[in-house]
């Protein structure tokens, strides 16, 4: 792959970034890589990023950091890299610790580009498209209610449900709130979206996974409104009678991973694959 020669920074502004950035900035003058911006996730500086060419955009923070400059900026169409700095990690692919090893060779070209999709969230009353770089979750707004709702796919019925809500998955999602909920893990390239109904009134309701190619649909038919809220933050009401529909981005994204990268071995270090339930 080529060489990394100029880089945006991103970096989370809740927690202690500053000791990540100082050893990126070093590495990176060791390795003769422009710096154009370093600015924090929730700031409006974010703007400038938008208007610099550069080959990578290094993200300092968690995964929840990496998916919030994900969805601001995957419209540029240049490739993510992680510092993690926070708990799990799964998006952020590197630590402070091995920084000084695993950093420069990505910059000397050392590292493959792995693209994933993304979700675009319509509402039927409303012209504004959301994004989504995990999941969407539809439900009924208060703890242990239940709401009522139908799930179709191109206009055509799958099923109607009433449970406390609904979550909607990419791939990459699979090992967010979409595994916490009981979901099976998918392989993060996968085109698919993964739909689980949480606290189902009916014992035949599972997991499904449709292909990404053909919109969804949610309906919901309870008698007071619904909450959404897409990647665990953007919350809004969905009023009854209107419709959610989710549909896979036109723009996908890409993350950079050096060459000995393992998602399985990632699994196995962040989700305690394979260990004894005794230890």
């Amino acid at each position: 792959m080529k060489k990394i020669k100029s880089i945006n920074i991103v970096h989370s502004s809740t927690r202690n970034y500053e000791g990540a950035l100082s050893k990126a900035l070093e590495i990176c003058e060791i390795n003769n890589v422009a710096i154009n911006h370093i600015v924090p996730n929730n700031s409006e500086e974010l703007g400038k990023v938008l208007d610099s060419k550069v080959d990578l955009i290094l993200v300092i923070g968690g995964d929840g950091t990496m998916i919030g400059a994900i969805r601001d900026l995957k419209i540029l169409k240049v490739p993510f890299l992680g510092i993690n700095i926070g708990k799990l990690g799964f998006l952020t692919d590197l630590s402070l610790d091995s920084l000084s090893n695993d950093l420069p060779p990505i910059l000397d070209g050392k590292y493959f580009i792995e693209e994933r999709s993304s979700l675009d969230i319509s509402v039927s009353d409303n012209n504004e498209t959301k994004h989504s770089i995990n999941e969407v979750v539809l439900h009924s707004g208060e703890v242990a209610k239940m709401t009522s709702f139908s799930i179709y796919q191109n206009e055509k019925l799958i099923a109607n449900h009433k449970s406390d809500g609904l979550i909607v998955s990419t791939a990459t999602g699979s090992t967010a709130y979409f595994y916490s909920g009981g979901g099976p893990v998918m392989y993060p390239t996968l085109d698919v979206f993964a739909i689980m109904p949480m606290f189902s009134q009916s014992s035949s309701a599972r997991p499904l996974i449709l292909p990404s190619n053909k919109e969804i649909q949610l309906k919901s038919e309870n008698l007071s409104s619904a909450k959404v809220i897409i990647d665990g933050h953007n919350e809004f009401i969905l009023e009854r009678g209107s419709s959610l529909t989710i549909e896979e981005s036109k723009n996908n994204y890409q993350l950079i991973h050096s060459d000995d990268y393992d998602y399985f071995e990632a699994c196995r270090q962040k989700l305690s694959w394979g260990l004894p339930i005794v230890k």
